[in-house]
């Protein structure tokens, strides 16, 4: 499901592993040079080097190379792109901060944003998303707190993608439902009516393999729904082991022990499991990015017409999504900082971005409050993605973002609570909570 969430190295390990390592600025293999005319004292045009995260849709990556030879020749600069995939993003930063030779512009998720403001080597960009709304319009608040750190921005929103219901309308309706469900009790409810091993056919497409990183998210969505926490408050003290996030941990354990609403093989699935369990009709409601929609249209159109998209349910606390926010940004050593600037501006005007987000709808989300409201976003398999928006919380909540958080996520430390709990009768939700929490707190202690 979440490729962008596949963020399992540490930033402080890569950086020991690389640490003495190069990387010049310039472009690599698969960079575009935009041609134009000499404008510096020697007679060679300024460079801009800008990093890109290579989009699933080509027609965006085209959109985005376009786009910055058009800012090239308007301003007789040299403009030099990669494309890269996310996973090797991470020893390209290391190598060129180690070198202090960092790209001019580059890609960051919140979760990066996170990790180098802490480093101190990111550039405070507040004056810069300012100026994107003044010219633009609101940029939606849950994508701003996310780069957010006392009061600062350190990273300017450019997509986001959201996670939601996919839900098999024929099958609900059969079942007697009309809608989809829209509190946690209701799927629940839902899941159990929809299954009938007799067919192969089970209501939760939920698994749980060590690596998953969806279930990962899933979970942190349903125990922040039920008021619970995985993290801290202030950074420092863990809140795991409390009433609300017992009740969480209890209602997915019965999901899968209670009302065998889950395939046989879900806890050993990887993140392709639910696509895979939802494509073959073995789930009839699982928890997705848009990605899956369009590998539907395209290859399944019998069951795109039979899906529905929703938002997730809402627990006794309301309605919580891990949200994805995708960001530019400009590190401190950049040679270029005034003009990577104007670049970042120039890639948010609305209008251009609007017809880029459009290419790449749903699975990649405007920035921008009014772009929402545009008729693209009220389609029945895009409007779920587009109203999470508003309920996304991010690693470290209640808190901001932190470390620590990241790392715990990349533990799985939830994955194997889970594993255990699932194959162990003996094994409670309540020991469960309380040994996550102490694993916890192990990381918080460092």
């Amino acid at each position: 499901m979440n490729t962008w969430w596949a963020r399992s190295t540490t930033f402080a390990l890569i950086l020991t592993l690389l640490a003495g390592c190069s990387s010049g600025g310039g472009a690599g293999t698969g960079s575009s040079e935009t041609p134009g005319n000499s404008s510096s004292s020697s007679g060679e045009k300024k460079s801009l080097t800008f990093w890109m995260k290579k989009q699933m849709f080509d027609a965006q990556n085209k959109m985005i190379e376009e786009r910055a030879k058009q800012f090239g020749e308007e301003n007789q600069v040299n403009v030099n792109i990669e494309f890269i995939a996310y996973e090797d993003f991470y020893p390209k930063w290391s190598a060129a901060i180690e070198s202090s030779t960092p790209p001019d512009v580059s890609f960051f998720g919140y979760q990066e944003v996170g990790q180098f403001y802490g480093r101190d080597v990111l550039e405070d960009v507040s004056d810069l998303v300012a100026k994107v709304e003044q010219s633009n319009g609101e940029i939606q608040s849950s994508l701003k707190q996310a780069i957010s750190f006392e009061g600062k921005q350190y990273a300017v929103p450019f997509w986001t993608e959201s996670t939601a219901l996919y839900y098999r309308k024929d099958l609900l309706q059969a079942a007697g439902y009309s809608e989809p469900p829209k509190t946690w009790d209701e799927f629940r409810e839902m899941a159990a009516k929809l299954t009938d091993t007799s067919k192969g056919i089970y209501g939760a497409g939920m698994g749980y393999g060590k690596g998953n990183s969806d279930a990962e998210w899933l979970t942190r969505a349903i125990i922040w729904s039920f008021g619970g926490s995985l993290d801290t408050k202030d950074g420092s003290t863990v809140i795991v082991n409390t009433p609300e996030t017992v009740k969480a941990v209890q209602f997915i354990r019965d999901i899968f022990k209670q009302d065998g609403s889950t395939p046989p093989s879900s806890i050993g699935w990887d993140d392709s499991g639910n696509n895979k369990s939802y494509l073959s009709g073995q789930s009839a409601m699982i928890f997705n990015v848009g990605s899956l929609i369009g590998t539907l249209k395209n290859d399944n159109p019998e069951l795109y017409e039979k899906t529905g998209i929703a938002m997730l349910p809402a627990g006794p606390a309301g309605t919580f999504i891990p949200g994805i926010s995708n960001n530019l940004g400009i590190f401190k050593a950049s040679a270029n900082k005034e003009l990577a600037r104007e670049f970042i501006a120039y890639m948010t005007n609305i209008d251009w971005y609007g017809e880029w987000v459009l290419n790449g709808a749903p699975l990649t989300g405007p920035i921008y409050t009014k772009l929402a409201d545009e008729a693209v976003w009220k389609e029945e398999k895009n409007k779920g993605f587009v109203d999470s928006i508003q309920n996304f919380a991010f690693l470290g909540f209640p808190g901001a973002y932190n470390p620590k958080a990241g790392e715990v996520y990349n533990l799985r430390y939830v994955n194997d609570m889970f594993q255990k709990m699932l194959l162990e009768d003996s094994y409670t939700p309540e020991t469960a909570v309380k040994d996550l929490q102490a694993s916890i707190e192990s990381v918080y202690s460092k």
